[in-house]
C-alpha cells in the first residue's frame, strides 16, 4: 500500500502553520506556540539544552525561558506529507543570538487529529553553536559552575577560549622524553 505523498493543498496548509510557528517563536507568542503543540503527555521537544516531555513541560519552558534570538531566517524548509494525517517539517535556520549568527536545524513531526487539526507531536532543535564548540563549552561550563554568563558576553568568552587553545596547542603537542625531571612540588 502506497500513501499519497505531498498533496499540494496539505503542503500549503502546513506551510501556513509553520510560518505561524516561526512568527510566534520570534514574537515570544507563548499562547500560539502552546496551541501548535499536541496537548498530551506524549509530546516531546528536544531543545538545545533541554529535554521536555509533555505539553505541560513545553508550555512551562516557553513561559520561563527568555527569548535571545533577535533574527531568524529559514534557509531551507522541506515539508513532506504522508497521506492526509502525517507530515514532517525539516528546516535549516540561520539565527542571531547574542550578536552572533549561527546555523541550526529543526525537525518537527505534525499529525492531523480529528477535530483539532494539525499539531506538533515531536520536535528537535540541533545546537546552534555546534559549528563553534567553544560557545557550547563556555555555556555548559558556566552552567555547571553556577557562574552567570550574560548572552552578550558569550562571544568574547568563546573567542578567548579558542585563542587560548590555539596558543596551548604547540606546547601540548610537544612530547617530553621520559628522562625529563619533573618540577618540584611546593607544599606549604
Amino acid at each position: 500500500m502506497t500513501l499519497p505523498l505531498n498533496d499540494p493543498a496539505l503542503v500549503a496548509e502546513l506551510t501556513t502553520l509553520h510560518d505561524a510557528y516561526e512568527s510566534a517563536l520570534l514574537n515570544n507568542d507563548t499562547d500560539t506556540l502552546a496551541r501548535l503543540f499536541w496537548d498530551s503527555p506524549h509530546t516531546i521537544r528536544y531543545g538545545v539544552n533541554e529535554h521536555l516531555y509533555g505539553a505541560t513541560a513545553i508550555a512551562a519552558y516557553r513561559q520561563t525561558s527568555p527569548l535571545t534570538v533577535t533574527a531568524r531566517e529559514i534557509l531551507r524548509r522541506t515539508i513532506t506529507v504522508f497521506g492526509e494525517t502525517t507530515a514532517s517539517i525539516m528546516c535549516e535556520i540561520r539565527q542571531s543570538s547574542a550578536g552572533q549568527s549561527r546555523t541550526s536545524r529543526q525537525s518537527q513531526l505534525w499529525i492531523k487529529f480529528p477535530g483539532l487539526g494539525w499539531r506538533i507531536t515531536s520536535a528537535h532543535v540541533s545546537n546552534p553553536t555546534a559549528t563553534d564548540p567553544w560557545f557550547n563549552y563556555a555555556e555548559q561550563t558556566a552552567r555547571a559552575l553556577g557562574l552567570p554568563l550574560a548572552p552578550e558576553h558569550l562571544p568574547g568568552v568563546a573567542q578567548h577560549l579558542a585563542r587560548t587553545a590555539q596558543l596551548a596547542a604547540p606546547l601540548l603537542a610537544h612530547a617530553l622524553p621520559e628522562t625529563t625531571e619533573r618540577a618540584a612540588i611546593f607544599t606549604p
